[in-house]
């Protein structure tokens, strides 16, 4: 009887592992199941050697906002999405306009005079006034859209649920999809756990996309033919960890990338070549101790960079803080 109410105690453990770790494991999204990056992070995990950081904060810009998701610069004025609406603010963190959309809103980018705002598998554009002026599908209705780069005269689309990176004209025409694995050009084909996908274009008609399954930044030519990557797992400074990162990626005028590291939230700087330079920040770098206690809340929503080297850090508070580089 004893060893009966032990092994039925046992089973009820069990069943209830189960059941948490299947919440832990599908409550980022509905369609995107979010493999667990590194399991419970340990402090050591999360620490930065100060000597280390390159960066310090200028300011901290309180959006008022909730459930925003993500970040652009564009001519001085920082503008980021949510929620159904877009809200722009002036580098003094004065709130300088701002419209409301049809959908939620999962990335941002500004280019020109357009706005580009993703919502699950379609990335609608508007005008600075906000007029809706051009809608870009998906492969299909189940894509999620997670990043949008620019570069005249193509708009570039990251769809995490299909695993590629769709190529539009700016008039809107589908051009092509990238991100096929193909023996021939050697693309090894994008492998994306979670709704983490990133996409930003370069000074020389390139295209870098984070291959997250695989820890790598990958160059591509605007044609979609892979050209190069850099990036390698691991816990190192140089070292992208867990199951898949970098989660965010942004280029700096001088073709420096800046990282983000989910799950252990550390923010680092790369050179042109993908060589480690410093670190930005991390846990602690922005209101201290309750960074540590965001648990599964990744502590980065998005990131961003201005004309002159500053980085903008969209966070898990809903608030934008800029650092400036101490050289």
């Amino acid at each position: 009887m004893k060893q009966k109410v032990i092994i039925g105690l046992s089973v009820v453990l069990l069943v209830l592992a189960v059941i948490l770790i299947g919440r832990d494991l599908f409550r980022q999204s509905p369609t995107v199941t979010e493999a667990p990056c590194c399991g419970d992070e340990e402090a050591s995990l999360k620490k930065v050697d100060s000597t280390l950081i390159g960066y310090y904060k200028t300011r901290v810009i309180e959006t008022g906002m909730k459930d925003l998701s993500g970040i652009s610069v564009s001519e001085n004025r920082i503008f980021v999405c949510g929620n159904k609406e877009v809200a722009v603010f002036d580098t003094s963190g004065s709130r300088a306009g701002g419209f409301l959309t049809d959908s939620a809103n999962s990335c941002i980018a500004v280019y020109g005079n357009m706005i580009y705002v993703g919502a699950g598998p379609t990335v609608n554009g508007y005008d600075l006034s906000g007029d809706k002026k051009i809608t870009l599908k998906s492969i299909n209705n189940k894509g999620y859209i997670t990043s949008i780069a620019a570069n005249h005269p193509f708009i570039f689309v990251a769809d995490a649920i299909n695993k590629r990176v769709l190529k539009f004209t700016t008039g809107g025409e589908f051009v092509q999809a990238i991100g096929q694995k193909d023996s021939l050009t050697g693309a090894p084909g994008f492998i994306i756990p979670s709704a983490y996908f990133d996409v930003s274009t370069g000074g020389f008609d390139d295209l870098w996309i984070v291959n997250p399954g695989r820890q790598e930044v990958e160059n591509f030519a605007e044609s979609g033919n892979m050209r190069s990557s850099w990036g390698k797992p691991g816990a190192d400074d140089d070292g992208f960890t867990g199951c898949c990162n970098p989660a965010h990626m942004a280029l700096l005028p001088d073709g420096s990338f800046v990282t983000y590291e989910k799950g252990i939230d550390k923010i680092k700087l790369f050179d042109a070549a993908g060589r480690f330079k410093c670190y930005v920040g991390g846990a602690g770098s922005f209101r201290g101790k309750p960074d540590l206690q965001l648990g599964k809340n990744n502590l980065v929503k998005d990131l961003a960079t201005d004309t002159a080297g500053n980085i903008y850090i969209l966070d898990a508070y809903n608030t934008i803080s800029i650092f400036k580089s101490i050289v």
